[in-house]
């Protein structure tokens, strides 16, 4: 975890903590007339979400349901207090170096001496029962969430360390524009990770031409030389003529996992467009490349400052090219409200890395989306392909969201 991100994070955890401890505090701290009357009110309104037709039932009857529901909503609420305790020590604790072991067994056992000290403060204070059973159902909820939490941790360590595995997926898409077959690569959000198995792949699928639609590399590793990243262009270049755009991350807008950052757009070395030329590959900056009939255009990321969208009077640009065009585009969130509206004939993106982790076909996030975006992955409108990506600029492991080469295979339209 990055330093600068240790202290703000302590504070949001503490004050949390703080105020969990405060929130059991003033519940015990109601005499038994108060506490029946709020637990009354409270079972109340879970019977008004989980019972059918609650509010239509005679008063008696809704008393009788109360009543009868009262007993293990309070123990719920305990169990949940104590779960919510002990999972936000344990990830304090977590912050912090140390054995694992010894911040989960504190996290637990400091728990279950506040749940102890809350049940006497409740007799001896107040007069009202202290509850063993209670005492127990509070530091269940402790040991759950913090076995949870627990197992996740080691679910996540695991897949960082586990190899990364590179699969291949194939989209076959028609074309009026073409007389003979299309193949094209597209090689999406790498992020330096420049895997020794992907030239092999790309000399396999045999392409036509290979697609990078940015976030090949990041800007501080531009504004140092990066050798790795021009290698790999150069590579890429005798295999197939390559063509490459620029993502948020090689404009140096990216937010590095500060969520409340205004990054703005920096100015790359003019170096590297020269490096990038000299590899044989094409950088397409808001700019198109007619070549073997074919229209190759690329749009820069706009993200800058917290907004992002496209440079649309390079969009209308590539619009009116004749014949085929094909758009590198980072940002799938961009074709709908911009690229959707034009008649260009392909686009192909990334940048959502197929939402992370992914169940039911769907992810769970993706920047620029937010949670459970609808672009993450496959083909929209027969004309635009979004490709998980291969690489990651996240410690969080993907999940059922394997790092995909994406192979487009463009095939004449039958009359």
């Amino acid at each position: 975890m990055k330093k600068k991100w240790l202290i703000p994070l302590r504070i949001v955890l503490a004050v949390l903590i703080a105020l969990n401890l405060a929130v059991i505090f003033g519940f015990s701290g109601e005499n038994a007339e108060k506490s029946t009357q709020t637990s009354s009110t409270v079972t109340e309104e879970v019977a008004k979400v989980v019972v059918p037709d609650f509010e239509n039932k005679p008063p008696q009857e809704q008393q009788a349901i109360v009543k009868k529901m009262d007993p293990p909503v309070r123990k719920i609420a305990h169990f949940s207090e104590y779960a919510s305790l002990g999972a936000l020590i344990f990830l304090f604790l977590l912050t912090w170096n140390g054995a694992v072991l010894w911040k989960y067994l504190g996290s637990v056992g400091f728990s279950a001496i506040y749940s102890v000290t809350d049940e006497l403060h409740q007799k001896f204070s107040l007069g009202r029962a202290a509850s063993v059973k209670d005492m127990l159902i509070d530091t269940s909820g402790a040991l759950v969430a913090c076995s949870l939490l627990l197992l996740l941790r080691f679910l996540i360590i695991r897949a960082q360390k586990r190899p990364k595995k590179l699969t291949t997926t194939v989209y076959t898409i028609p074309s009026g524009k073409i007389e003979k077959p299309l193949r094209l690569a597209v090689v999406a959000d790498l992020h330096g990770h420049f895997y020794e198995a992907l030239p092999g792949l790309l000399r396999s699928a045999a392409p036509d031409a290979i697609l990078i639609p940015g976030d090949l590399t990041k800007f501080e590793k531009i504004a140092k030389n990066d050798e790795a990243a021009i290698d790999f262009l150069k590579l890429c270049a005798s295999i197939a003529p390559t063509y490459y755009s620029l993502g948020n991350h090689e404009l140096g807008t990216a937010r590095h996992g500060n969520l409340f950052a205004k990054p703005r757009k920096k100015e790359l070395p003019a170096a590297f467009a020269e490096q990038v030329a000299q590899t044989g590959a094409v950088l397409l900056r808001n700019d198109c490349v007619l070549q073997n009939g074919i229209w190759f255009c690329g749009l820069d990321s706009g993200f800058d400052g917290g907004e992002s969208s496209p440079d649309t009077e390079a969009l209308a640009k590539f619009d009116a090219c004749p014949g085929l065009r094909v758009l590198l585009c980072h940002h799938p969130e961009y074709y709908v409200p911009f690229v959707q509206k034009t008649s260009i004939d392909l686009t192909v993106c990334g940048h959502a890395h197929g939402g992370q982790w992914r169940f039911f076909g769907r992810g769970v996030y993706a920047p620029g989306q937010g949670l459970f975006p609808k672009y993450t992955s496959g083909v929209i409108d027969g004309r635009c392909v979004i490709s998980r990506g291969l690489g990651d600029h996240t410690k969080i492991p993907r999940i059922n969201n394997r790092r995909e080469l994406v192979l487009i295979d463009l095939q004449p339209e039958k009359e």
